[in-house]
């Protein structure tokens, strides 16, 4: 009787641990919710108002923020690569990063601090920064050759509106601005890092020198590629998602538990099928293939820009064709939705937040909402304190949004991983990179895989069943490298040429 009594109990103990539990009705439900807080207002520049960001977040039930550290090519932190901020509203001497963390993360509850970078836009003022080693200064209009960075329009102007903005398809400016994100990782104890403008400006930009010359050397082609040709949109669009790996990828491999995300566009009118995905707004016309990111594991939470006025038929169209899209198109990664509630009345805010919290009709969720913007949380100029009080009480604009506290959702391709990462750099007989080179990598199964390199020849793939890989180049003598779960295998081959 004693021996059955014992393996009755040792089967309990592994019928708990081993599946899934249904959650307890006390649970507090779990969403992320944040605010992306800008540098262009005041909200982190100083102790005092680091302090009042965190009474607000707990105020409103919210749990993550998500804060802009790099505005234009300078830095709101000490341990930086590039100048500190020329922002007068920064305290001296202050780390607005390290101090944040600090307070975010002694909150109870904790708080998730995303470093938030703006990724390509370096400087936006017709008067240079005052620093010699700011990069608009090294690689902006006075630079030659392959030392200018810049992303021209295809008439040859350098300058988007007030933005001066690096070009994804130069090599040296593509690598520069991983390494912005990569010394985060490595000096701060960020819970993840944030992508914004990471895309083209539109069709007619991207023309480069150094970007036109790869593309005419990959296709054979030569003269200025149009705007609308496809081949040079598939180009562009490609050296965009080049970057987005290699920066999930290197930081992934410096600290497996970082989260990186992306804020990416939502305009227009909303996809229903793959097709029109292909032909919407972010694919087309400013080659941001995000919903490719989420595809191929180069990103772990995508946080589309919904900014779209709730008053507005059309606009609340779009908004409501986005989100079902969103929820439905996760890939086994998170898509965070983002209200623009800078857009709309309070009421309007609550009724956008209330429908991304929804299920799709075909019953998924999105796993939760970013909001913009701290600084101007309605269209009304009403307090803003009120807003955050909105979001968790009752009030008079509409059912609070956010009325229990929630807990951060898990990534369990973080904390349980099944699936590796691979990455590499392929270079000939002299040490040289190789450009656009196709890499092929084959596990134990019959399945090869493929991944180009960029133009540092860095190539990389995620999602890989652990094991060991062949991985071969034409030209090159193969690597056998091993794969584990949640880790970032590394391998470098060099051509006989």
């Amino acid at each position: 009787m004693r021996k059955w009594f014992v393996w009755l109990s040792l089967f309990g103990w592994l019928w708990v641990s081993l599946v899934p539990q249904p959650a307890r009705a006390d649970a507090p439900p779990r969403e992320f919710r944040a605010f992306w807080v800008d540098a262009f207002h005041d909200g982190f520049k100083t102790p005092a108002q680091v302090d009042k960001l965190i009474d607000d977040v707990q105020k409103s039930h919210a749990n993550a923020v998500i804060v802009q550290v790099r505005r234009r090519g300078d830095a709101y932190f000490n341990k930086a690569l590039e100048p500190r901020t020329e922002d007068p509203a920064l305290q001296p001497g202050f780390d607005a990063l390290a101090y944040l963390i600090e307070k975010a993360h002694q909150a109870r509850p904790r708080i998730e601090v995303h470093a938030w970078l703006a990724t390509l836009p370096i400087w936006n003022s017709a008067t240079p920064p005052k620093s010699p080693q700011h990069v608009f200064n090294t690689h902006g209009p006075s630079a030659q050759g392959r030392d200018y960075w810049l992303m021209n329009r295809v008439d040859g102007v350098n300058r988007d509106g007030a933005n001066y903005i690096l070009d994804p398809g130069h090599p040296d400016a593509l690598d520069y601005t991983v390494e912005q994100y990569l010394n985060v990782v490595r000096q701060y104890d960020v819970d993840g890092i944030h992508l914004d403008l990471v895309r083209y400006m539109g069709p007619e930009w991207g023309y480069n020198p150094v970007s036109v010359e790869r593309f005419q050397q990959q296709t054979g082609t030569t003269g200025l590629p149009d705007p609308q040709d496809e081949r040079w949109k598939a180009w562009r669009r490609e050296q965009v998602t080049f970057l987005m790996r290699k920066v999930y990828l290197k930081a992934i491999a410096i600290r497996p538990d970082i989260k990186v995300s992306a804020a990416v566009i939502a305009w227009g009118a909303g996809p229903s099928t793959p097709e029109a995905y292909r032909q919407s707004a972010p694919y087309t016309q400013v080659m941001q293939d995000w919903d490719g990111w989420l595809q191929k594991g180069f990103i772990d939470m995508a946080i589309p820009m919904n900014y779209d006025r709730e008053h507005v038929e059309s606009q609340k169209l779009w908004y409501d064709q986005w989100i079902e899209w969103e929820k439905d198109h996760q890939y086994g990664r998170q898509i965070v939705i983002g209200p623009g509630v800078y857009l709309n009345a309070i009421s309007g805010s609550l009724a956008q937040i209330k429908r991304a919290q929804m299920p799709s009709a075909n019953g998924h969720r999105a796993a939760g909402v970013s909001l913009y913007s701290y600084a101007e949380t309605n269209k009304d100029t009403i307090p803003n304190d009120t807003f955050y009080t909105a979001l968790s009480q009752p009030n008079s604009y509409g059912e609070p949004v956010f009325a229990e506290r929630a807990e951060i959702p898990d990534m369990p391709w973080k904390s349980r991983p099944t699936k590796g990462y691979l990455m590499g750099k392929v270079t000939n007989a002299k040490g040289q990179p190789v450009d656009g080179e196709t890499v092929k990598i084959k596990g134990s199964g019959w399945d090869w895989y493929e991944s180009k390199t960029d133009g540092s020849g860095f190539f990389g793939l995620s999602d890989l069943s652990p094991g060991y890989y062949l991985v071969k180049v034409d030209g090159a003598v193969p690597k056998v490298v091993q794969v584990k779960a949640g880790r970032v295998a590394e391998t470098d081959l060099q051509m006989k040429k």
